[in-house]
């Protein structure tokens, strides 16, 4: 099943390195050092020509044992889905096992979709997809060996395959291979793999073949900020979350800002009025909110700089940064 990708816009990503073992001179050693680190910077043969056979903006997905791909969508007419399917490349959104990444150094997921059957109920057409987590520093180039999200280690790409709604659940006895074919503010990566749902040596098994092409990357709404909380200082570095004009940055601090804020600076308080923001901090007793928080626009987003001192039983201040958020109407 081969669809193109809704995606359109591209973003500037800094990609830090990962250090990886020299090339040997001989087929043996390459072996070797791909069994030890999981990666390679030698043809991935196989994977490479899957890659290179899918067109620009495109994917391919097939699934098979257990489960068995349809190769069309049925979300198009199922509200469930709330619209059709959209492959996505972003950063890891952690969770679990699950590595949790930020815009500028990763780690990255690919998640690549499709519809499918289990054999125990094949007249149910479910969602399906392939999700797999790179590890941090992931390169162009090279080939990285696939492990369940429990299971893998740092220089390996954890995987799983589900089906919608949590239908079924393949994140167990994980291997295979990704090729990693671009790596920078979009993707191209070929893989192989195969799970089961279970431990066991009776646990159903699907394989999974696919390869996407030219995938930008969709970055996350994110916060980087101090807290220091009567002189004990905290960094975080945090996906946001958000409902209406409401920002959750963690440790119990939200942010609400004004209905149909632009771009400008904003007093911060305790208090809400119609010209500033609202610092409530759920985990500290503090009385008094004091200081700014500064908007610029991003494209239809936002970033924002701020810095709040509190005060109260507990001394607060904190400061930092708000990017790739979003304001909705409440």
């Amino acid at each position: 099943m081969t669809h193109g990708s809704n995606s359109a816009w591209r973003v500037g990503v800094l990609v830090a390195s990962l250090g990886l073992l020299a090339g040997c001179d001989d087929a043996a050693n390459d072996q070797q050092a791909e069994d030890e680190t999981g990666t390679s910077g030698a043809d991935s043969g196989e994977l490479a020509d899957l890659l290179e056979s899918v067109e620009s903006g495109e994917s391919t997905l097939s699934i098979s044992g257990a489960v068995t791909s349809t190769g069309e969508y049925t979300t198009a007419d199922d509200p469930r889905y709330g619209g059709v399917s959209n492959d996505v490349f972003r950063p890891a959104r952690g969770g679990g096992s699950s590595r949790s990444g930020s815009n500028a150094d990763g780690p990255y997921a690919i998640s690549i979709y499709t519809d499918a059957t289990h054999e125990d109920d094949p007249d149910n057409v479910v969602r399906a997809w392939v999700t797999l987590v790179l590890p941090q520093g992931a390169e162009a180039g090279n080939r990285y060996q696939v492990a369940g999200f429990s299971d893998a280690d740092d220089d390996q790409v954890q995987a799983h395959v589900r089906g919608d709604g949590m239908a079924w659940t393949f994140s167990r006895q994980v291997s295979g291979s990704v090729y990693l074919g671009e790596h920078s503010d979009r993707v191209g990566a070929a893989w192989q793999l195969e799970a089961a749902d279970g431990r066991g040596e009776d646990a159903s098994r699907v394989a999974s073949e696919g390869a996407v092409k030219d995938l930008p990357l969709t970055l996350q709404s994110e916060v980087e900020y101090e807290l220091t909380v009567n002189g004990e200082t905290e960094s975080r570095l945090a996906r946001v979350t958000s409902r209406g004009s409401m920002l959750n940055i963690g440790h119990g601090v939200y942010l609400y800002l004004p209905s149909g804020a632009t771009a400008g600076s904003y007093p911060v308080q305790a208090g809400r009025d119609d010209d500033s923001v609202r610092a409530q901090f759920t985990r500290h007793d503090v009385d008094e909110v004091d200081g700014e928080l500064t908007l610029a626009a991003n494209g239809e987003r936002f970033d924002a700089e701020f810095s709040i001192d509190a005060s109260g039983e507990d001394d607060v201040h904190l400061a930092g940064n708000l990017r790739w958020f979003a304001l909705e109407d409440e």
